[in-house]
């Protein structure tokens, strides 16, 4: 049973290689060097597209998913005939997917798995668009792309037995990725890169061993650190033309687009793209790259569709945002009475006032003023937010004894360019 499993999962990864490839292609992305691993996230990008699209018309049954797996398989086979310099990546995808399936397969799953991962996955698997679900349970209220891939893997014999699939392919190309830019690009990447990926593959190895750890949160990571290493190329990498500059940044944008349809909250990231504007000449030019039609609809589709999600369960275009839902205008939309009652209970539950088995009394008066910051600070601050503070600064002190040279010398003519630079390091730190 486990190696069907196994097998079956390898094969799959190979399919979203081949949507991989086309979407490289279909972009113009092939001017940027190729690799792998990134290839498969740009595959995992366009099959969200495509089960957003069917999902609206059809469930995503065994026929749906069986054909598109099938057709993936093609495009892979297709591609390599065109030539076999991806051989060798492929084998080292077949090892690395090898290596960490078993943190498929160990310990039990995420604890949120239950609660809105399975009953989103398999309600988009079982059943076409429809509206108002987010009045049925909780979890409906929640949307994510990632919920849509997981539906693409509800196959015979199977059922919804490889949801948790994605997850860890994600994680599969992440580390291919890493591997490929240190190991054959190194020379051709910035030093403060290759150190930057060093640090997400350690981070990401040791924090995602096991498939309790891979919740909702992890493939949204995932794409912003590669979306991160591009910005620091394109910012630090002197060696790079301007129209590779361009060429990254644009495919810096679509990994964001994706990022944030996992997870809305990861738009804070943006703030990265527009710091970046201030290092690139001849912004026009580039603006009007961005315009393009196919890629721009690249851009615009997911954005659609996952605001087309968080419509169809809710009523509101961007959940829990009262002022973007349309109570009044649906019947089927959430209340304006639960909207507010949700939003109190996220602030409730962010300034430690509930968890899971406790939540204080008197709600209403511990969220007034600084009454919970007391409490907030024996609940989460000594507990999680410690251990962060104390990586965070062990970084910074790492990154400034290596690089303060380039940092500080005053002989530097570029010296304040140096220290925006250096800036825009330690903010990604940070956050």
């Amino acid at each position: 049973m486990t190696f069907i499993f196994f097998v079956t999962s390898l094969v799959i990864t190979f399919s979203i290689i081949g949507y991989g490839f086309l979407i490289n292609d279909f972009l113009k992305l092939k001017k940027i060097p190729t690799n792998l691993g990134l290839i498969g996230i740009l595959g995992l990008f366009f099959l969200s597209i495509i089960s957003n699209f069917t999902h609206i018309f059809i469930p995503h049954d065994y026929f749906h998913n069986l054909i598109l797996i099938i057709f993936g398989l093609i495009l892979l086979l297709l591609y390599l005939k065109l030539g076999s310099k991806f051989k060798f990546s492929l084998n080292l995808l077949t090892i690395t997917f090898s290596l960490l399936f078993i943190g498929l397969i160990m310990a039990k799953t995420n604890e949120d798995y239950s609660y809105y991962h399975l009953p989103n996955s398999l309600q988009f698997a079982q059943q076409k668009l429809q509206f108002g679900l987010g009045n049925i349970n909780h979890g409906f209220k929640h949307i994510s792309s990632l919920f849509m891939l997981n539906s693409l893997f509800y196959l015979p014999f199977f059922d919804h037995y490889l949801f948790n699939l994605p997850n860890l392919i994600f994680l599969v190309f992440f580390v291919l990725f890493i591997l490929t830019e240190i190991y054959h690009r190194s020379n051709l990447n910035s030093n403060i890169s290759n150190i930057l990926l060093s640090l997400f593959l350690i981070l990401f190895l040791s924090k995602f061993s096991r498939i309790a750890e891979y919740g909702s949160d992890l493939a949204g990571q995932i794409i912003v650190c590669i979306y991160i290493f591009y910005i620091f190329e394109v910012i630090f990498n002197d060696n790079l033309t301007k129209d590779n500059k361009n060429n990254i940044l644009k495919l810096s944008l679509l990994l964001l687009v994706f990022a944030i349809t996992t997870k809305f909250i990861l738009s804070i990231y943006s703030l990265f793209f527009l710091l970046t504007l201030f290092f690139i000449e001849k912004k026009s030019e580039m603006i009007k790259k961005f315009l393009e039609l196919k890629y721009f609809a690249f851009l615009l589709l997911p954005s659609f569709f996952f605001l087309l999600s968080n419509f169809s369960s809710t009523g509101c275009i961007i959940y829990p945002v009262e002022i973007t839902c349309f109570y009044d205008e649906f019947n089927w939309a959430l209340s304006s009475d639960i909207i507010n009652y949700l939003n109190f209970h996220y602030e409730i539950w962010s300034k430690g006032g509930k968890g899971p088995g406790f939540e204080v009394d008197n709600q209403e008066l511990y969220v007034t003023s600084l009454n919970w910051v007391t409490n907030w600070i024996s609940v989460y601050f000594f507990t999680n937010v410690t251990d962060y503070i104390l990586v965070i600064f062990t970084i910074i002190l790492i990154f400034t004894l290596f690089f303060k040279k380039e940092i500080f010398d005053k002989k530097k003519i570029n010296k304040k360019t140096n220290l925006k630079k250096s800036l825009l390091i330690y903010l990604t730190i940070i956050c």
